[in-house]
């Protein structure tokens, strides 16, 4: 089932920030319980035209409408970038519910005389021809970043909602060491300024040249999390936690784990296995806990592999050997799908079963590019996002 927002900050998945929170200061360090185990997202997308030529804006004209429109789906806000909305989901029990969730806010932006696109980064964005919305957080990010803001990125971010901190801390140990894995089955972005990049995920690569961003710090429990979360902020000399952009990351006024490796999905069914596939990591994490842990940098080039390579490449795995990612994967899926069973919510890892082993989406679209060129690959992100059919152009 799907559980409708409430009208309070801390039960939205996504904090809009306040026009003054440049003044706002410190670590929220209350965790406010946020379910067991319970789900949501939000995925970013950008504004196009029907052909997929990216639009210059539209994001704050569209979410006007749709706030005015009423719904129990979820809701759609602007983003940093002045083409981009985000579609917040409801709270949901699991994946199922989350796609539905989804699949309406996708309909309602689409009523509303919109063509959504929801890939890593447009595949024919101008370098550094970006439009920022304005507000006092997003000017502050705009000043601190400026020539790092080359183009649009859209992450789909999973949020896994747990009844204290020390379970939530007891999945980061465990969900932490399986971001790599995560990046390279979510790898949806090939493609940068009409280029193929060589990667599976040109939004990482533009990511990482932003600060206070990669593969989260090692911590011992919540305590230190906050500690060093609190540190770097006074490090950077940000206002709140919310301007730490790891690939995942706690937030504590919502009681969840924000899981941020993944790109935006075109499909739909894609975005919720994967959801579903968090979920039952976090789930089987504190069933069976972590016992044993990788260094940062070994983290960090295991997700450099998986951007370079995706599903094909080899990492380093606990104990000390390296391994085929799609073995790993499969082993995550299993652990996964035994954890959610029970409660019957393991059906959406069916599409992750899928993915193991069919064309990835980062060779889907190279394939499309090559075969027949950029405006059939921009077509059809934008069919397939607008679920309007498969295989256009």
């Amino acid at each position: 089932m799907s559980i409708p927002l409430q009208h309070s900050e801390r039960t939205r998945w996504s904090r809009t920030a306040p026009d003054d929170a440049r003044l706002v200061t410190g670590f929220s360090p209350e965790f406010v319980p946020g379910g067991d185990f319970t789900l949501g997202a939000e995925e970013e997308a950008l504004l196009v035209q029907r052909n997929g030529r990216l639009r210059a804006t539209g994001a704050v004209r569209l979410s006007a409408t749709l706030s005015r429109q009423p719904t129990t789906a979820g809701r759609v806000v602007p983003d940093v970038f002045a083409n981009q909305v985000e579609l917040n989901s409801v709270v949901c029990d699991g994946a199922e519910s989350l796609h539905r969730s989804m699949r309406q806010l996708r309909a309602q932006a689409r009523a509303a005389g919109a063509w959504l696109m929801a890939v890593g980064t447009h595949p024919a964005a101008e370098f550094g021809a970006i439009r920022t919305i304005s507000n006092p957080r997003v000017n502050a990010i705009h000043e601190e970043f400026v020539g790092l803001l080359r183009a649009p990125t859209s992450a789909l971010q999973v949020h896994v909602g747990f009844p204290d901190a020390e379970t939530a801390m007891t999945a980061y140990h465990a969900v932490r060491h399986q971001l790599p894995v995560l990046r390279a089955l979510g790898a949806s972005s090939p493609m940068w300024h009409g280029q193929d990049s060589g990667l599976v995920s040109t939004r990482a690569a533009i990511m990482w040249s932003y600060p206070r961003v990669g593969i989260p710090p090692a911590v011992l429990d919540y305590e230190d999390y906050v500690q060093q979360a609190t540190t770097l902020m006074s490090a950077a000399e940000v206002p709140d936690e919310s301007y730490l952009w790891w690939d995942m990351r706690v937030q504590p006024q919502l009681g969840t784990l924000e899981v941020r490796v993944l790109d935006s999905q075109p499909s739909l069914e894609h975005a919720a296995g994967l959801a579903a596939l968090i979920q039952g990591i976090a789930r089987a994490a504190v069933e069976r806990p972590l016992t044993e842990d990788l260094p940062s940098a070994v983290l960090a080039e295991n997700d450099f592999r998986a951007v370079r390579y995706g599903l094909d490449a080899r990492i380093f795995d606990r104990g000390g050997v390296m391994r085929p990612m799609r073995l790993i994967a499969g082993e995550a899926l299993t652990r996964a799908r035994d954890a959610l069973r029970g409660d019957r919510l393991d059906a959406p890892l069916d599409v992750v079963a899928a993915m193991l082993w069919e064309p990835t989406e980062a060779s889907r679209q190279r394939g499309i590019f090559r075969e027949k060129g950029l405006p059939a690959l921009l077509r059809n992100l934008t069919q397939r996002t607008n679920d309007l059919g498969g295989d256009a152009g």
